[in-house]
């Protein structure tokens, strides 16, 4: 009797399994990710990192992501800013990439700004992160008032993932929640 329901539990699963992947629509692509961030700095890699630095909390948010197969853009980040107090500033043209070779790229914008809450930077290289390497992004340019913040240096690497972009059967029980006749 056990040994009978494990089997229809089994059976269950494979066929939920079965009906879930047909209902979704999927996108599989790359994107650059934090993979490693350095002892003395609150937070954790990953692919939309938030991390501390003397009282300034800030995320990043990679904006490279492509399908698998196509080209891998130019490496572009949005930088979110959140100080816990008014005076620190940023200058986005000190950010340097640097790649295990040694070549190095600055972001394309320069000029001190002030941060406020929720203030966010795009900056963008001339150069991509590709599947086969890993890549330094050295945070520099970071003030608080008249002090220059030390920089921090953040490793990146290309990684793998799906997006589910539909689930159709979330609308159709949508659909069927608001027309229990079927009629529309």
């Amino acid at each position: 009797m056990r040994r009978e329901t494990t089997l229809r539990a089994a059976a269950l699963a494979a066929a939920l399994a079965g009906v879930l992947s047909a209902a979704c629509a999927t996108t599989r692509y790359t994107q650059s990710a934090v993979v490693a961030v350095p002892t003395g700095v609150a937070g954790e890699p990953g692919s939309r990192p938030s991390i501390e630095i003397e009282g300034l909390k800030l995320r990043i948010e990679p904006l490279d992501r492509a399908p698998r197969d196509q080209a891998i853009p130019s490496l572009r980040l949005r930088i979110v800013f959140d100080p816990r107090e008014l005076g620190y500033s940023f200058d986005p043209g000190q950010v340097v990439l640097r790649s295990a070779d040694g070549r190095e790229w600055r972001a394309n914008e320069s000029g001190y700004r002030p941060l406020s809450p929720k203030t966010s930077v795009e900056v963008g290289f001339d150069a991509a992160v590709d599947q086969a390497s890993t890549f330094d992004l050295v945070l520099a340019g970071l003030a608080r008032g008249q002090k220059r913040l030390e920089p921090v240096t953040l490793r990146l690497a290309r990684r793998k993932g799906i997006s589910y972009d539909r689930l159709y059967w979330l609308e159709a029980i949508g659909v069927l929640l608001a027309y229990p006749s079927g009629g529309m």
